[in-house]
């Protein structure tokens, strides 16, 4: 957590084609182009698959519903290739099928170009429990560059020594380069790239783990960061505890064999890991404080995983493990106390915990158990969304960890004032009531000067350096106030934004299904507001009071728009996500003729769009449900832009209809009727505006409705939509 750096969504689209019987529906998180509708293939899926309505996953699944899901997912990505930037199916490798507790199945893809993993290029498509396609987080990188050769120049041992040459201390390093060949997009070019992860774990205040990226045709460096996940906090005071130790030859070691975690120490060195042992298994000795602390503090974060959440250990298969029992058993999951001296930190390296000692004067041993849960929270970001540790995604993987550290404290001690605030048993020992960062109000954290107002809690305030990752401690402030502001409620002091709390429990239940099954390595502030309102319709309901705080939870930071009617002050606009950015949710999405693009070629503003019609003899619709406050006589406006190939200028062929219907679906009034005759050029919009005046007190749906006919191509673009 510390926050010195030693060295320095994506839209949606629908498609109403069917496969084998199920309904391919690409919607909210995947990025798509504008394009007509591919044919999908016929056949070629089990027959399990045709069942209609009837579940094929139950909750967890077995193999045989994980290889159905991973078929039906690979179909989808093979009829969709051009839409997903994509050239062959050969651009894809399923790393994992998870079918979740609510028969939810997530498939997560890595992308390859011409058989080489792509950098952060990933896709999760997720089904519904009738293998329907319920949406996609799409985090491909979109149309590699052809001409890019996979064949390198250098060498892997030529590579180690271009990045070593940049490295400023070769001689400081304490383990051997870890090298693979990849294909990467830095600064908007495609590279074939080493990635080569060097490692000084060294006890200065340069510890780290460098990450950097030689170009594998010129040599040349194109990017790096520090990938050492670190904290900074103490215990000891825990007081008197139960911890699970094991008998070896007449001594008792800290290694609980249930839980399979075990504490072992660095003795105030760094490189040699020594085994810890007790004659009476009374561990009441001074030294032994900080080891009780830390054994405690990785069993309770097991405890809060497995009890809440369903997981086993860190990797989710109770690992990883470093070390093994001193009986000859069990590889352990292994935190490692007392390393080095006067080390005023603890880190997360990949595959165990490290604490320092501290010292005595900025921090105490650090062994508290928001630290332990923070860093174990790293390992299990890692085999989660493994979100790359730099600018935002690396500020949501600090953000993650420092959740689920208060989280795990709550769970073991109840909620208190001290719940929100992190590593504030260490921080300064010498001062009462301090800490590192705070939850209910980043403001009160000391972050040297970084922004203004340190840490910042509103996304109008975010670092934007290159200092500390580019300001993965910093920035962590804006999603850790999000989540608070969703668990307990309250009014943002910049926005103004009131959001009711939902409570921990339901709150830690939507940030963890977030990172599990809806996020990738390079999800931004952006997509991790999708991905908790994803998790959020999931397990609670896209119509739930969660889902709804989820929203005004991120709008209050500054991220992504207020619920309909939700957000506080006048003029307040109606409905939700009007400017279709990250992606096309809430609004409801039917038809072959209606899509949806986050990287489109004519958008209003942003980048993102609903468009209709946009090839022959389709129809689709779009709505989006509010309820108009009582009295109100608000007006709708949006911007339109239509292209058509029709050469009349006489008869309306192809027609978009702006509706006002009920819930249950029924027409209640046709605002206005575009067509064909309205056509001009690609990207010019018109603004429109149009009354709903006798419509105040009510629940309707705002409906676009399209047809075209048979011949000749109309598209009507809607983008900028408002209600006030």
């Amino acid at each position: 957590m510390s926050k010195k750096h030693p060295n320095s969504m994506l839209g949606a689209r629908r498609f109403g084609k069917t496969l084998g019987g199920l309904s391919l529906v690409l919607a909210a998180g995947c990025a798509a182009s504008e394009m007509p509708e591919e044919n999908l293939p016929e056949g070629g899926m089990e027959e399990a698959a045709a069942q209609g309505s009837r579940p094929i996953f139950t909750p967890a699944g077995d193999a045989d519903q994980r290889t159905l899901a991973e078929t039906i997912s690979r179909a989808h990505i093979a009829v969709n290739l051009e839409t997903l930037g994509l050239d062959g199916e050969d651009d894809i490798e399923v790393k994992r099928v998870r079918i979740d507790e609510l028969s939810l199945a997530h498939t997560r893809i890595q992308q390859k170009f011409k058989g080489l993993p792509v950098f952060e290029g990933e896709a999760i498509v997720h089904l519904d429990r009738n293998g329907h396609l319920r949406d996609v987080t799409d985090g491909f990188v979109k149309r590699i560059r052809r001409d890019l050769s996979v064949s390198p120049t250098l060498t892997e041992k030529q590579a180690i020594r271009a990045a070593l040459a940049r490295y400023v201390c070769e001689s400081c390093l304490t383990a051997a380069p870890a090298v693979n060949l990849l294909v990467m997009r830095h600064g908007g070019e495609d590279h074939l790239a080493y990635r080569v992860a060097l490692r000084r774990i060294d006890s200065t205040h340069d510890t780290a783990m460098p990450v950097l990226f030689i170009d594998a045709h010129s040599g040349e460096e194109i990017h790096r960061y520090d990938n050492l996940q670190t904290a900074q906090g103490t215990s000891l005071y825990n007081g008197t505890v139960t911890i699970g130790t094991s008998s070896s030859s007449g001594k008792y070691y800290p290694e609980d064999l249930t839980r399979k975690v075990g504490t072992f120490s660095y003795a105030n060195g760094t490189s040699t890991v020594y085994r810890i042992s007790d004659t009476d298994d009374v561990w009441n000795g001074t030294d032994q404080r900080i080891v009780v602390d830390a054994h405690f503090g990785a069993s309770m974060v097991y405890d809060y995983y497995k009890t809440v959440h369903g997981r086993n250990g860190i990797d989710g298969a109770g690992g990883p493990v470093a070390y093994a029992a001193a009986n000859g058993g069990a590889g352990l999951i292994s935190s490692i106390v007392r390393y080095s001296t006067f080390y005023n930190n603890a880190f997360w390296d990949g595959s165990q915990m490290t604490y320092g000692d501290g010292d005595g004067t900025m921090f105490s041993p650090l062994v508290s158990l928001d630290i332990a849960a923070h860093e174990m929270t790293h390992g299990v970001t890692e085999y989660e969304a493994n979100l790359t540790y730099e600018n935002e995604s690396g500020a949501l993987n600090e953000s993650w960890s420092d959740v689920f550290g208060a989280l795990v404290e709550r769970y073991v001690y109840g909620e208190s004032a001290d719940t929100w605030k992190i590593g504030e048993d260490c921080y300064t020992p010498g001062t009462t009531g301090d800490a590192l960062r705070y939850m209910d109000n980043p403001h009160n954290a000391n972050d040297n000067g970084f922004t203004s107002n340190d840490d910042p809690d509103h996304y109008s305030e975010r670092y934007t350096g290159t200092e500390d990752n580019g300001g993965v401690h910093i920035n962590s402030g804006i999603p850790n106030h999000a989540f608070y502001l969703l668990a307990k409620g309250g009014t943002h002091h910049l926005s103004g934004v009131r959001v009711t709390g939902i409570g921990a429990d339901d709150a830690g239940k939507i940030w963890y299904k977030a990172l599990a099954d809806y996020m990738t390595a390079s999800t931004n502030f952006a997509g991790a507001r999708q991905a908790t309102l994803s998790a959020a319709s999931a397990i609670f309901g896209a119509s739930s009071a969660q889902y709804t705080s989820t929203q005004a939870a991120w709008c209050a930071v500054g991220v992504g728009e207020c619920p309909a009617g939700g957000g506080g002050g006048s003029g307040t606009n109606l409905l939700t996500n009007g400017t279709f950015e990250g992606s096309v949710s809430p609004w409801v999405l039917s038809g072959t003729g209606a899509l949806y693009t986050n990287n489109g070629n004519y958008p209003h503003s942003g980048t993102g769009y609903p468009y209709f019609g946009n090839t022959v003899s389709v129809s689709g619709s779009m709505y989006q449900q509010i309820t108009i406050p009582a009295g109100a006589s608000p007006t709708l406006t949006f911007q339109l832009n239509v292209t058509s190939a029709e050469s009349t200028t006489t008869t309306q062929y192809d027609q978009l209809f702006v509706e006002l219907r009920s819930t249950a679906g029924t027409l209640l009034k046709t605002l206005a009727t575009y067509s064909n005759l309205n056509k001009g050029t690609a990207g010019a919009y018109v603004q429109k505006s149009l009354s709903l005046a006798g419509y105040g007190g009510q629940t309707v749906r705002i409906q676009f409705r399209t047809t075209n006919d048979s011949s000749a191509i109309t598209t009507f673009r809607v983008d900028t939509a408002e209600l006030k």
